[in-house]
């Protein structure tokens, strides 16, 4: 049994809960705390959908791995890849990331950071049921480089999940996904005023949040 009850979530979505694993620094576990609101089957359609992936993809650079269930005080426990940056810090997801940016240099990684996405997301022909800047975690791997990475609504909620067997489907439902994506306010407030940010100043230093 492991023990999670005492401890700080590393984050909160609409059905779950993302913990610390105690025993593994490497790695995180996220347990349902509403299931009567559609948590089971969100679950179920990740890990079918994971299953699937486990066949056939060789990237993992872009989503968290699935490592299977363990038994918690709160719950069944799903065991993922822990995102943190090279610092060892929770790394900030890109509602934070776009907050932050002041300067046209910030708009420049910001760019370079929706380019290694979205061609992440074609190559590996990864579905996901939306791509929202709060889900996406933007992991620093050295002082100025950072990598993207999908950290929830991974996955095909249709009936028949044609974008999850087919390419042709899955680009389609990629190019609406992506369009959906870029208009979020957030990020099409910086592309947009790119041209009016101030070009002197300190560039954003891609620091981690705060643990």
């Amino acid at each position: 049994m492991i023990h999670l009850s005492e401890l700080t979530p590393l984050g909160t979505g609409r059905h779950r809960k993302c913990y610390p694993h105690p025993d593994d620094a490497q790695r995180c576990i996220k347990i349902v705390y509403n299931s009567g609101h559609g948590g089971d089957k969100e679950t179920r359609r990740e890990l079918k959908y994971y299953a699937q992936l486990s066949r056939r993809l060789k990237d993992w650079s872009g989503i968290p791995r699935y490592y299977g269930t363990v038994e918690t005080d709160c719950g069944t426990g799903y065991v993922y890849d822990v995102i943190t940056d090279f610092d060892g810090k929770p790394s900030a997801t890109l509602t934070e990331f776009v907050e932050q940016c002041r300067y046209p240099e910030d708009a420049k990684v910001l760019r370079h950071m929706l380019k290694v996405l979205k061609r992440y997301l074609q190559n590996n022909r990864i579905v996901t049921m939306t791509l929202k800047p709060q889900n996406i975690l933007c992991r620093r791997i050295s002082e100025s480089e950072v990598v993207p990475v999908v950290c929830d609504n991974i996955g095909e909620g249709t009936l028949i999940p044609l974008a999850t067997w087919s390419g042709w489907f899955c680009r389609r439902k990629l190019a609406r996904s992506w369009e959906r994506f870029i208009a979020h306010k957030e990020l099409a407030a910086v592309l947009e005023s790119d041209a009016h940010l101030p070009a002197s100043g300190s560039a954003l230093s891609l620091s981690s949040r705060q643990a």
